[in-house]
């Protein structure tokens, strides 16, 4: 413990020395040379953002890619403090959590009814394009976590009429693109897409029911069923699940984090509210993400069917994960621990207080992004360190 409380509250301090700016992984486009040539054709934008995240090599600086916030980033650190003050109760932390999540509450993506948040960069993947701050569901709901937790912490009733407001960006303004009987899906972005994302059904049925519990709103749990049920009524016969529905859709296959966060919210439906309908699908999807998406060694594999590269995120995400599981089945918490001391033991760089983003089979991609890689890991190692 004291290792991991060392090295956590190093990395937070080093973030903390650098306001919490940072690269982001998608951030290519905020290089002004990549956006004008990119012409606004979107397989520019694509090819721009993938050369760049993918490269060994920070190219960023070079691209005059500006150091900067990234909302998603401060609710993860705030997650993370937040996790530390009721481990500790070390007051440092509380107040370092509620600057953050101030940071949150005067900068929501402007121009809309509900809050909500979006990244800090143009991005532009193969099934929608979103501009700078434009809000998305998966940051706005990460931002109301950060928001319930705050209020759970603290009492103070102005964080939990923020999330409740996050709540209704997801009830009435994102699209809904599937709607049936007990199912229903919600788009990633403020578009009609022509997939659904399936790990975002899941996060924001987890974090509606979390709501519920402190408002007792029949709605709210209703609707958090529904969008679980459209992912869960999706897995394969062995347990796992794709990216988008339909498959094809995204050549993201069974990848490492994304598997993580849905069995994150199975379970964390139950817990908070006791309803167990989900318990025997998160059973049989933890068994499949061990054997599948690590290693015997605790390093986290890319997809199930590609074993490189060992990306930090999903070092984070197992952590996260199998803490979780311990908490109904101790025989999982040794798998948390080691999958943090490979990460350690591997990517973690002891004289910048922060994690490297990649290892590969031949080399490593030996540079920090702050919200991929920091606070996610903080976020995880704090959360790791709860009793």
């Amino acid at each position: 413990m004291c290792d991991v409380f060392k090295i956590l509250t190093g990395v937070l301090d080093a973030a903390h020395e650098t306001d919490y700016s940072g690269f982001s992984k998608f951030d290519a486009l905020n290089s002004p040379f990549l956006n004008t040539l990119s012409f606004n054709n979107k397989w520019l934008r694509l090819a721009f953002t993938q050369l760049v995240k993918e490269s060994p090599i920070n190219f960023r600086p070079l691209l005059r890619v500006k150091k900067s916030r990234n909302p998603k980033g401060i609710a993860l650190f705030a997650g993370a403090y937040l996790s530390l003050y009721k481990t500790t109760g070390i007051v440092r932390y509380l107040d370092r959590a509620e600057d953050l999540i101030g940071w949150l509450l005067e900068n929501p993506s402007s121009g809309y009814r509900h809050l909500c948040w979006g990244y800090n960069h143009i991005w532009q993947n193969t099934i929608f394009l979103q501009g700078m701050y434009e809000p998305n569901a998966v940051v706005s709901i990460f931002a109301g976590e950060a928001l319930l937790c705050a209020y759970e912490a603290t009492g103070n009733n102005r964080y939990l009429s923020a999330a409740r407001s996050v709540a209704d960006f997801i009830l009435f303004d994102l699209p809904v693109l599937y709607h049936s009987g007990d199912e229903r899906a919600i788009a990633y972005v403020l578009k009609e897409v022509d997939a659904v994302v399936l790990n975002n059904q899941v996060l924001a049925g987890a974090f509606l029911a979390k709501l519920w519990r402190h408002t007792g709103e029949r709605h709210l749990i209703e609707t958090a069923r529904q969008l679980i049920n459209y992912t869960v009524n999706r897995r394969t016969d062995y347990y796992a699940w794709y990216y988008t529905y339909p498959r094809e859709k995204s050549r993201i296959t069974h990848d490492n984090y994304h598997t993580g966060g849905i069995l994150d919210g199975l379970v964390e439906y139950y817990e908070h509210t006791g309803d167990d309908r989900y318990l025997a699908v998160y059973w049989r999807g933890l068994d499949y993400y061990q054997a599948n998406l690590f290693e015997p060694d605790g390093s986290p594999r890319w997809m199930s069917d590609r074993k490189y590269p060992f990306d930090i995120h999903g070092s984070a995400q197992g952590i996260i994960s199998f803490k979780k599981a311990s908490r109904h089945d101790r025989r999982f918490l040794p798998e948390a621990e080691k999958i943090a001391g490979w990460a350690v033991a591997n990517l973690y760089r002891e004289e910048t207080r922060d994690f490297a983003y990649r290892k590969g089979k031949w080399f490593k991609w030996n540079y920090s992004l702050m919200r991929w890689c920091n606070a996610w890991m903080a976020r995880s190692l704090a959360f790791s360190l709860e009793g």
